[in-house]
């Protein structure tokens, strides 16, 4: 028994020699040189696994430095024998740099490969502005990005129509309850042009053809022309004043035509009005004209209908969070009004979540969109020519919707890894459709000149971006 006893305690010593022994050889030996030998694989895009291979630079990844084109990324892991990393965003050139460092802080070796990493640019989401507690709390402040901005909620964002080359990028946004804010993207600030006064609720805004006179719907919740429905802010005075432009029902969106004509929203039957003007501003609508309603397709009590006039003047596309459809109406420019509305996909009686063409697909509470040209439609497809895809957000789908001119709704970013943990909600920047989640996103604005999507991500309490790099 005894010598049994004796044998086991040989043999476990000796197996805890080999594992020390191991362990051992992973760390940096300052007798033998530092190697690196090669990496793989050859190419790929952003978060693409990155293994380089050697010998002798340890298992300390804290200690391991390594740039890919320039741009830092984080070591992950280290044998002594590789080193586990992922290529970063931006990685244009592909020139691969490893810095190892001693014990002591100071470096002991630096490599940089003769053999570059072809980096393939990545579509991603990211994070433009977020500034939340532990607890996931956040309020508006002004100032710089850098300097603790921040802009929780953001329903409704449009890009100032008056941009030209040299200018400071400016994105107008709002919330339903906090005034009208500035985003000065080229000086990376945020401002208050106007607080919440002297009006209910802003449920969306837009600007005239001119692009001097921004126009702001209000939902005052009356149904009569007591209450001012639209007010404006104008260029020449910064947009820091507000002033009743018309008065009518509640109303939670209009449209400024390029022959100056405005229809507006409001609750009941989800009608859309055409605005006739009197002569003067502040406007009394009380011979508003019904150009029509939702209870045109289907039984309607009320809607929060959202009106986007597309590019061409021809037609307008229309969501509403109370029904899982897009609808479409066009434009008679001789009778300067609308036909009746139609369903270009979806469905009204059916809220929830399928690609799909057309009355196939499947929507759930569809907010606000943005159209998008599309340089690969050359002179324009479908039947009416169209070079736009239409994009809009899905605040309970937690996603962003492609919508082509052939009706063909697909998922353009969102609710990524639901297999992993059960969700399709979160904050996770990445890959739009492997990796970025959102959670309940709603305003949505473009800029075509450096190509990327900006998302008011209402219960991340930030704005995110999409691009191609």
């Amino acid at each position: 028994m005894k010598n049994h006893l004796i044998t086991v305690l040989v043999c476990c010593l000796f197996f805890i020699g080999c594992k020390d022994d191991k362990a051992n050889s992973n760390q940096y030996d300052p007798s033998q040189p530092v190697v690196f030998t090669d990496f793989s694989p050859k190419e790929g895009g952003m978060r693409t696994r990155l293994y380089i291979e050697g010998s002798n630079f340890g298992n300390d990844p804290t200690k391991i430095h390594i740039t890919i084109g320039g741009e830092k990324t984080k070591t992950i892991g280290a044998d002594g024998k590789k080193i586990y990393c992922m290529v970063p965003s931006k990685a244009f050139d592909g020139i691969i740099n490893v810095r190892v460092d001693g014990p002591d802080g100071k470096p002991i070796a630096e490599h940089t490969f003769e053999e570059e990493f072809k980096y393939t640019p990545a579509t991603i989401v990211g994070t433009l502005l977020r500034k939340v507690d532990e607890d996931n709390n956040s309020a508006f402040q002004e100032g710089s990005f850098d300097e603790g901005a921040s802009i929780p909620s953001n329903d409704c964002m449009v890009f100032d129509p008056k941009y030209k080359d040299g200018d400071n990028r400016l994105l107008f946004s709002s919330n339903h309850f906090d005034g009208l804010h500035l985003i000065d993207l080229t000086e990376r600030t945020v401002k208050r042009l106007f607080p919440r006064t002297g009006y209910s609720t802003m449920y969306s805004f837009t600007f005239s053809a001119d692009g001097d006179t921004l126009l702001f719907t209000d939902d005052h919740g009356q149904d009569n022309t007591t209450r001012a429905n639209i007010y404006y802010s104008l260029r020449r005075e910064n947009f820091r004043r507000i002033r009743p432009y018309n008065y009518g029902r509640t109303a939670y969106s209009l449209v400024y035509m390029d022959d100056g004509t405005i229809f507006y929203t409001t609750w009941w039957e989800g009608k859309v009005y055409k605005m006739i003007r009197n002569g003067a501003i502040p406007n009394i609508d009380e011979n508003a004209e019904v150009a029509f309603s939702l209870s045109q397709i289907s039984a309607v009590g009320g809607s929060h209908t959202i009106l986007f006039r597309h590019p061409s003047n021809k037609f307008m596309y229309m969501l509403s969070d109370n029904f899982g459809a897009v609808f479409r109406a066009d434009y008679d420019p001789v009778a300067k009004t609308f036909g009746n509305p139609s369903i270009i996909a979806g469905n009204m009686n059916d809220k929830s979540f399928k690609e799909g063409t057309g009355g196939s697909a499947r929507f759930n509470k569809p907010q606000f969109g943005v159209f998008v040209k599309n340089e690969k439609y050359g002179e324009g497809i479908g039947p009416d020519n169209d070079q736009y895809d239409f994009y809009f957000c899905d605040r309970e789908n937690h996603c962003i919707w492609k919508l082509d001119p052939h009706g063909v709704a697909s998922l353009a970013a969102g609710r990524s890894n639901e297999n992993a943990d059960g969700k399709i909600w979160g904050y996770v920047d990445g890959n739009p459709l492997h990796e970025a989640r959102f959670n309940q996103p709603a305003g949505l604005a473009y800029d075509p000149d450096t190509d990327m999507f900006y998302i008011g991500d209402i219960d991340n309490k930030g704005i995110r971006y999409m691009t191609t790099e």
